[in-house]
């Protein structure tokens, strides 16, 4: 059965057709049913899959890859792209090698919303910052990690995933990343978090509560890594 209906597809081919540079959604998976010690079978791997094969057969300008988890050769992409679990997707302009623009869990519910803006961003309409703040961001002295937890039933999610995933775009100096919080819960207790959307930034060092202006990030970043506006 396929996820996204005929009135879906049609909504989305027709957004996609505006689109003037190929995007390249790179999935990880993993189809191997083992459990061991610290490690669960996927539980989204599937229906993140055939979700963005529904995705990429809508457009001509998106071009998906998958790797597996389970094969020698995912397990060696996976540490050679910084993935540590599950399904994750990178989105990048095709071409591109930029890894730090990426979902962690199924694109599902309100972040399918997200999903489809960053496409429109890689494609067609730009990351849209200003130029001093990219200015900012690459001379940010060390890697900033921003991984944004959301649920798929939270309408607020979407614009922290947004601004955190713009500014992956706009320098690589930053990571965003979207974390569904439900899919992950080792990594959700680890950084108490205990309502969506929630910004944690460096592994824990600040934190963004809410959907909060770009500037609210701006003031988190300086802080974690100890600059001064």
């Amino acid at each position: 059965m396929a996820l996204l209906g005929p009135k879906e597809q049609e909504i989305v081919r027709e957004r996609l057709s505006n689109l003037v540079r190929d995007v390249e959604l790179v999935l990880f998976t993993d189809t191997s049913t083992l459990i061991a010690p610290g490690k669960e079978p996927c539980l989204y791997c599937k229906e993140t899959k055939q979700l963005l094969e529904e995705l990429a057969a809508l457009s001509d300008r998106l071009h998906l890859v998958v790797y597996d988890l389970a094969t020698p050769e995912g397990k060696e992409k996976a540490k050679e792209y910084r993935v540590e679990d599950p399904p994750t997707l990178i989105l990048r302009e095709k071409g591109s090698e930029a890894i730090n623009l990426r979902y962690r869990g199924i694109p599902a519910g309100y972040e399918f919303a997200s999903l489809l803006e960053d496409i429109e961003m890689l494609g067609r309409d730009g990351h849209g910052l200003p130029e001093n703040v990219v200015q900012e961001l690459n001379n940010l002295p060390e890697e900033v990690v921003l991984q944004v937890f959301v649920t798929p039933t939270c309408p607020y999610c979407p614009q922290a995933v947004r601004t955190a995933h713009r500014m992956a775009y706009a320098s690589p100096k930053v990571w965003g990343e979207m974390i569904e919080a439900n899919e992950f819960p080792e990594l959700s207790s680890r950084y108490h978090i205990h309502g969506v959307p929630d910004t944690i930034v460096n592994h824990g060092k600040e934190r963004i509560l809410g959907a909060q202006p770009l500037s609210q990030f701006l003031q988190a970043i300086r802080k974690a890594v100890g600059v001064s506006a």
